[in-house]
């Protein structure tokens, strides 16, 4: 068995879902799981449903229901034109689901109050949307396609928006329902980024969560491998909206792609790859507009070549500097400002101690920091520098760059903070905003020129 992931660029039209349909035949004796995003920009205009019904702006939220409405049923009129009688049954269900979340987000609306839960429950519904859809599809195509709810399956916490999977009771969830709703059928369907807490109220695992639930079924289900399909030949030395002339890695280990996906490369979701890994399940990154391309291998760091990977970065940040008029001590000093972040689910992309300073690289206007920093400075002073952007080089090995920070330097004019990460996996650098473009095209070519 295998798990494909489907991004929502690769579901976003009908020519997108043919080239998804054309894909999913040519891996029909490997029995796949196919999981599925939410229609590209589909979350985004669910996400301003919810901010909209919050501040009660009910005529904005039917505008955005109408367009919402509009793109599923034409989609689905245009797949299924062929076959009026599934066109009729997805028809029906896309209205119950749309009617659903409109009457929900009317309630939110009236009391004029949107929670985590209420936004969970909203911006769920487009991976439901185009899961229904798609599966039609499927059967339309003569493809025999078993619809599942990963609500059923996944099961979380009760951080709503960001939600952490119970793996153990997860598993059992998924062998137990996929090995039952498997029989008689060439192929199941399901959503990612949608789950569920043990009380049956609706969570999602975070914003491009999708790659995260692929790898959770993965693990569930002892997958031979989980190809993650993207709008891109696999996992690129740089970011190719930034960087013009990447080259796309061929293998890469685990420990360097979940490198990467914390210090900011927009190729898996950072927590894709502990499920992988923890069963030694391979991740292939595909391109589903050119399949013929082999992508990219994430294997263990035995089958990897060593050296330099990737140039990542982050150009929302906040660069902090705290400190003490007392020598606390390296250990007190990140005790104290973990403990105010951790309390808050503050995550750090990076953080540097001495005996009375930390330095933190933290994203920018994250809810609940003002409050952690307040908490922080009662005991120090704390410093927050904006127009700042993060820079790191990942890779295996990556301290034999020789050069690279002067290099960094003589672009960048000034490095605010350098680090090499306590792994050994990546070399970083904080510096100004405004030099970020050119010094990332520097550090790419210094990187990779010979490669």
């Amino acid at each position: 068995m295998i798990v494909m992931k489907f991004g929502g660029t690769s579901v976003q039209d009908e020519e997108a879902i043919g080239r998804v349909i054309s894909i999913v035949r040519s891996r029909l004796s490997e029995k796949p799981l196919v999981v599925v995003s939410a229609l590209a920009r589909v979350t985004r205009l669910l996400c301003a449903v919810a901010d909209e019904a919050g501040q009660q702006n009910e005529e904005k939220v039917r505008e955005l229901l109408a367009q919402l409405r509009e793109r599923h049923f034409s989609l689905a009129a245009n797949l299924l034109s062929g076959s009026p009688e599934l066109l009729g049954e997805c028809n029906r269900d896309i209205e119950t689901l749309i009617s659903g979340v409109a009457n929900f987000v009317g309630g939110v609306c009236q009391i004029g109050e949107l929670s985590p839960r209420s936004e969970a429950r909203i911006i769920s519904v487009g991976e439901l949307l185009s899961s229904t859809i798609i599966s039609y599809a499927f059967n339309a195509s003569g493809i025999t396609c078993h619809w599942i709810d990963a609500r059923r399956m996944i099961t979380t916490d009760d951080n709503y928006l960001s939600a952490r999977p119970d793996l153990q009771v997860t598993e059992a969830n998924v062998k137990r329902i996929v090995g039952m709703e498997s029989r008689g059928t060439d192929l199941m369907i399901t959503q990612g980024f949608v789950a569920s807490t043990g009380k049956g109220a609706t969570t999602v695992l975070g914003f491009e969560g999708s790659d995260y639930s692929a790898a959770i079924f993965g693990m569930a289900l002892n997958a031979e491998r989980v190809e993650i399909w993207t709008d891109v030949d696999g996992i690129r030395t740089a970011d190719p909206r930034v960087i013009h002339d990447t080259r796309k890695i061929d293998v890469i280990s685990y420990e360097e792609a979940a490198e990467m996906a914390a210090m900011g490369a927009r190729v898996l979701h950072p927590l894709t790859i502990e499920p992988a890994r923890k069963r030694n399940i391979p991740i292939r990154v595909l391109n589903s507009s050119n399949p013929s391309c082999e992508g990219s291998l994430v294997v263990r760091s035995d089958e990897a070549p060593d050296g330099p990977k990737s140039v990542a970065f982050r150009d929302g940040i906040l660069f902090i500097r705290i400190a003490s008029d007392k020598l606390e001590g390296v250990c007190s000093m990140l005790g104290k400002v973990s403990g105010a972040l951790f309390a808050r689910r503050i995550p750090v992309t990076m953080a540097k101690a001495t005996e009375s300073e930390v330095y933190l690289v933290i994203p920018e206007e994250w809810d609940g920091l003002e409050d952690a920093l307040d908490e922080i400075a009662a005991w120090a002073s704390v410093t927050v520098y904006r127009d700042k952007a993060f820079i790191s080089v990942v890779g295996r090995n990556i301290t034999s760059s020789e050069g690279l920070g002067d290099k960094v330097i003589s672009v960048a004019g000034k490095v605010h903070l350098a680090d090499v990460g306590a792994n050994l996996m990546s070399e970083s650098f904080v510096i100004d905003r405004e030099r970020l473009q050119p010094t990332l095209e520097a550090v790419h070519g210094f990187i990779f020129k010979d490669s």
